[in-house]
């Protein structure tokens, strides 16, 4: 389980961002590509909050005006590679450069804290708007990766890598 006590970045714009929680997720109101996420993956909302205090070495919470606004963490695949993620909600578009500036603080800490030399990040194939977030970061497309879920769902793989 987690154990972490505090945010390396605790406040950008009204955005304010603590240690994740079990009792976050139920009370995040998610994009749509997130429930077809959800039904793709066959994990109730239980499982996938417990997975993400399993698998994720790091995980905050955004808060906007009490409200959840996002979800997002760290997973190490394995030495020097990490997968960023991010849970959202409906206001990430108002919020959006508050949003950026965080997303690229965590990246920078991550990568410095882990010594990754690769992060990448997986996005839904029908997504254009996460896909040019994901390249104005600095990502990079590197494929697609069919039924990926189970189901029906295709992820798109992109990453960024330490140049040798």
């Amino acid at each position: 389980m987690l154990a972490i006590s505090h945010a390396p970045l605790e406040r950008m714009g009204k955005i304010t961002v603590v240690p994740y929680k079990f009792s976050h997720f139920k009370r995040l109101v998610v994009r749509p590509h997130e429930d077809i996420i959800k039904k793709a993956v066959k994990l109730s909302d239980t499982e996938w909050a417990n997975s993400i205090g399993k698998e994720a070495v790091e995980a905050y919470t955004c808060f906007v005006d009490g409200e959840i606004f996002c979800i997002g963490g760290l997973n190490i695949l394995w030495e020097g590679v990490g997968e960023l993620w991010v849970i959202g909600s409906v206001a990430i578009p108002k919020h959006k450069f508050s949003y950026m500036k965080i997303v690229k603080f965590y990246m920078k800490y991550f990568k410095e804290k882990y010594k990754l030399r690769r992060v990448q990040a997986q996005i839904v194939d029908d997504y254009d708007m996460l896909k040019r977030f994901a390249e104005r970061l600095g990502f990079v497309y590197e494929g697609t990766l069919h039924n990926y879920c189970g189901g029906d769902l295709d992820n798109c793989m992109y990453a960024i890598w330490d140049q040798k």
